[in-house]
């Protein structure tokens, strides 16, 4: 699809990653992948590069050669250029970086537990793994305060690569519902809480499976 920098412009849903992607507006032509250190705030975690294309008959990649390793061990994120999948995923990076870290690591221990002599992964995902990667995808955290309206918001980027190519306006989403004390009013602090709970789910021990997730219906008036 053709760039359009004010993207996140075109639904409510988008507020979560709306200050980084803000960063792109002023763009007349897809960003490079190095270019998208620019979205984080500081420092960046991690380095987006070129992603390599990979003949499905060549070799079986190692261990510290898979994606999740790449991200966790030298941190970097491969990544494909003109990709809007790509490119959002980045921008959920520059929201919530601490909890796409925390993800990353989570699913190369998995991957590297199960991975045999002959760089083969038995079978399927685990249950674990299928639910990581779901929220990975699409989850969104949902603060819920007394009877207070819900209040998602959005990680997974897949949802927001919906929302741009197919202009969905009605989804829905596997929820992670955190019972809060008080829900921040300013949108930022509502991000950081969310930051900081999915990092803490993601870097405990505990299996995650698919149907301890809820699920959410996402419409276009969710708003901040």
């Amino acid at each position: 699809m053709r760039w359009d920098p004010s993207f996140f412009r075109t639904s409510a849903l988008f507020w979560p990653i709306a200050p980084a992607a803000a960063k792109l507006e002023g763009l007349t032509r897809w960003p490079e992948p190095e270019e998208l250190s620019c979205l984080f705030d500081g420092d960046a975690p991690v380095s987006f590069v070129l992603a390599t294309p990979r003949s499905r008959r060549g070799r079986r990649l190692g261990a510290s050669e898979r994606y999740d390793a790449l991200i966790t061990e030298q941190r970097v994120v491969p990544t494909r250029r003109g990709s809007w999948h790509d490119l959002l995923n980045a921008l959920v990076w520059a929201t919530f970086p601490r909890a796409k870290r925390a993800l990353h690591a989570r699913q190369h221990r998995a991957i590297t537990s199960r991975l045999g002599p002959d760089l083969r992964l038995p079978g399927g995902r685990t249950r674990d793994q299928d639910a990581v990667a779901m929220l990975d995808e699409g989850g969104v955290v949902i603060l819920n305060h007394g009877e207070d309206a819900p209040s998602p918001i959005v990680f997974g980027h897949a949802i927001y690569e919906r929302l741009v190519c197919d202009g969905r306006v009605s989804l829905w989403a596997a929820a992670i519902p955190v019972s809060t004390d008080d829900v921040p009013n300013a949108p930022g602090a509502r991000v950081e809480l969310a930051d900081a709970t999915l990092q803490e789910l993601l870097s405990s021990s505990t299996e995650m499976k698919r149907e301890d997730m809820g699920s959410f219906r996402l419409l276009s008036s969710s708003r901040p």
